[in-house]
Parts: C-alpha cells; structure tokens; sequence
C-alpha cells in the first residue's frame, strides 16, 4: 500500500479528496418510459448501475497504520480475511470490535479535538466487479451511501479518493483506473477521526459501510444534478414549477424536455424544451462582459404553471410525477429522469408556521436510522412499517436526528405524509463551543450542511432545516 500519513488525513479542514460534489438522489435511465417503468431503488431497472451489496472480503486492523502493505493490490494475499455483509456495521457482525453508546462524552479518551486514539479500528474491505462492455468509453463512478467515520477508496491499487460525513453518500470517479474486464475495489474505513469530533451524536457508534454501495455509469456528457421548486398559490390554488437540470461535459446545442404526470401516470403539463445555456467567448467584449454576469452555468431553465394544483401536506400527500429527458441536438434521448414532486408552501406569518396558507402544529419525533440487530441498516420495509405506526399515532413530523437519514426515509415521507425537519450532520457535544468556533472546522461544518440540502432539496416533505444538534452557534451555522 503506497504510504499514507494519517496524521495529515485527519485533519479537520481535509474533508474529502477527489469527491464529486453534492447532487440530488437520482437514476438515469435510457428512456422516459424505462424511467418511469421503474420501482424506486431497482438498481437492476437500469443498464447503468451495479449493486455491490452483499459479501465483501474484510479484515478488522487494530488501526490503520497496521494494514499489510499490499492489501489494495488485486492479486494480494487474501488468507485470514473473512466475509462481511454490505451494507452492514462490523460491530454488529461478530468482528470483536463492539457499539458504543455515546452522549456527550467522546468514545475515545483524547483530551482535545481533532485528536484519535491510538487504537482505532480499521476495517479493510475488498470485492470485484467486472466492467460491463455497454460502459467501455463512458464514466464509471462508485457510490458510497455512507460510513463510519471516514472512508479511503483505492481501485486496482491506485488510490482514487477520501470522504468524511458518515450519513451523506462519497461519490468518487473511477474512470482513470478502471480496467475493461475485472476490477478490484478497496475501501479502508477508519471508526474513528478528526471527524467523529463533529459526530459527536447521543445514539450507539457503530463502524462500517452501513448504506448501499454500486458503481454507474455515465456517460461523458450528463445530468449532473436536478432541481425542482414547486410552489403553491392557496389563493389561487396554482402550482408553479420551476426546474433547473445541471449538465456535466461538452454540452452545446443539448435541450432538457419536460413533462409532468398526474398520480395515475396521465401527462398532464408539459413544460417548455429550454438549451442548456453556453458561454460564447466568439461574440464581441461587449456581448462577453454582459454574459459574464447573465451566463450561470451549463444548466437548462424551465418552468410552468398548473392553474389547479391539488397541494402536498401530512394530510394530503398529493404528488406529481416530473419526466426530464436530455435531448441532443438531432433530437435524440441521452438520458431520461423521473422523480416525484409535490405542490407546497412552507411560510413563517404572524409568528406561525403555515404551509398552504394553513398554520400546522407540529406533532412529531426525532429518528435514528437504528435498527435493534444489525445496528444502523433498516429496510425499506422495516422504515415504512415505522412510518405507519406513527401515523396511526397521530404523528405527522420526524426530525432526522442527528443527521441525514437514509434518503429512502424521505421518498416514504413524501408518499404517506410526513413533515420533515432535515438536520445536519453535525455534533460537537463533548466540546460544545470550542470546536464550531474552531476555525479548523468551519469549512467541514459548512459543507456538511450543504451537500444535506443538495441531497435533499426536493422533496416535498422537507420543510426545514437544521444546521446541526448541540454544537452551540459559530461562525459556521
């Protein structure tokens, strides 16, 4: 293993290396109609992504600088290593290492951040996937829906990347290193770092991949990443949906066509085909110096009205279903998306929190994604059935305590009815000013609360946000 210093990587103002930036949860597809055909969370309805959950290979170090040298490279000694489920905690897998419940006391004895213990549990984890040849020529990209507390990525030996955040997913570019036939994957997550200082949550600490993990494929130019704002009049029962689609790679005379479909499926709007905006550095120093100013990137911009909105709240969950198609010049689908919208307006007035025009009162319950045998991996299954209960129970909010929860949490909220107050993942209890006034992690504060509003921004059910849970109030929030 090429030579890593630690003690450089764990540093609070060193939150990611070579991550891609924060987008909205999303899957292309092919075709429109694929797009729509498709369950949520069916990885095998597209060609263009690869689960690799289940069994991975996986060796528990006493901390990270005790990895053997040659663990990353594929044809390294595998003897002594054991099978491991993914997504899953090793502390829940019989592994030696154990949970540990924390309030707010750190879970290690450093007497001041960003310190680590010396013994630090570091798992090491290894599986292959062979590339598909559909995807010779396009991008690949491993998806790492979360972790505990820091992640190292290395494909076929060479080093590929590093992310902090244990509940928001690290996205990382394989390209450069991916070969046409078989690949092998090596993923080092350290349970502790400079970073558990800011997760510093009262829940059971755990280590391990504990979200889905896949690769996909995109191609050279795609959808970067979507966004909605869908706004209700209560006075005019209108709906106005605004709709802005970021491409990535070469993206002249591309357009974004736009649909949006009623519960039922019936297409019911059409939104007007909108280019994806270009810089043009040919036209004169005038003309330059104005778009210097107007040109807001390559993304396309859209949007429409529907004169008679049915609205999204917890009473009244109604969704839409919004069509984005990528068109290339001759007219042709590049890639298709489909997500669901809802109609709503989220408005302090007169000191009361209105959504629709309507005050609500808030009846609700902080969450954990926390599961009593596997540690912090529910089903979608198990998350509904939670949901119910507490419907039944007359509640109609969760706060994501203390952290993103896992992003199925947020389509199931949006289809049954549930307010949700979205919270950072961000904790520093243990030292409660000293570290959000620490200059060091201003920027790791920040980012954390902006790839959370990046992830979750539309959905419907979100209806606030939360910078964090006890870690006083700095610079940074």
């Amino acid at each position: 293993m090429p030579l890593l210093s630690f003690d450089n990587i764990f540093q609070p103002a060193l939150f990611e290396i070579n991550r891609l930036p924060a987008a909205a949860t999303m899957q292309a597809f092919p075709t429109a109609d694929a797009a729509l055909a498709a369950k949520a969370g069916d990885l095998a309805a597209t060609p263009w992504r690869l689960s690799l959950d289940g069994e991975w290979r996986f060796l528990l170090a006493a901390r990270p600088e005790d990895a053997p040298l040659d663990w990353i490279a594929p044809d390294a000694d595998l003897s002594g290593w054991r099978a491991i489920r993914v997504p899953g905690v090793w502390t829940r897998q019989d592994t030696g290492d154990r949970p540990h419940y924390a309030n707010w006391l750190m879970p290690f004895d450093c007497p001041h951040a960003p310190q680590t213990p010396d013994k630090n549990p570091t798992g090491l984890y290894r599986t292959g996937f062979e590339t598909p040849v559909p995807w010779v020529g396009r991008k690949i990209i491993l998806h790492i829906g979360g972790f505990e507390s820091v992640a190292l990525v290395w494909c076929n030996g060479v080093f590929v990347g590093m992310g902090k955040d244990s509940r928001l997913p690290s996205e990382f570019d394989l390209s450069p290193c991916v070969s046409a036939g078989a690949n092998t994957l090596a993923v080092m997550v350290v349970r502790w770092s400079d970073a558990t200082w800011i997760e510093d949550q009262d829940h059971w600490n755990h280590g391990g991949l504990h979200r889905s993990v896949y690769i996909e494929s995109r191609a050279q130019t795609h959808v970067r990443d979507l966004n909605v704002v869908a706004d209700y009049d209560p006075e005019t029962r209108a709906g106005e949906a605004w709709l802005r689609v970021f491409v990535d790679g070469p993206s002249a005379g591309l357009s974004v066509r736009a649909a949006l479909l009623d519960g039922e499926g019936e297409n019911i709007a059409v939104f007007p085909e909108a280019p994806v905006a270009q810089f043009d550095a040919q036209v004169s120093a005038v003309e330059q110096l104005v778009a210097a100013y107007s040109f807001r990137g390559f993304a396309a911009e859209t949007a429409l009205t529907l004169s008679d909105a049915a609205p999204w709240s917890a009473e009244q969950p109604t969704r839409y279903r919004l069509v984005v198609e990528l068109i290339d010049p001759d007219g042709a689908v590049c890639e298709a998306h489909a997500l669901w919208i809802g109609f709503r307006r989220v408005e302090i007035a007169g000191r009361r929190l209105k959504v629709n025009g309507e005050a609500i009162v808030v009846i609700g319950v902080n969450r954990h994604d926390h599961h009593h045998e596997n540690g912090k991996t529910p089903s979608v299954e198990e998350m509904r059935a939670e949901l119910e209960t507490m419907k039944r129970h007359n509640i109609n909010a969760i706060r994501t305590a203390h952290y993103p929860n896992d992003p199925r949490l947020l389509d199931l909220c949006d289809a049954l009815g549930l307010y949700v107050l979205d919270e950072a993942n961000v904790e520093c209890h243990g030292r409660y000013h000293a570290v959000s006034r620490d200059p060091r992690y201003a920027g790791a504060i920040i980012d954390r609360m902006a790839r959370m509003i990046a992830r979750d921004r539309n959905h419907p059910c979100v209806i606030g946000w939360s910078t964090g849970n006890e870690s006083g109030h700095a610079p940074a929030h």
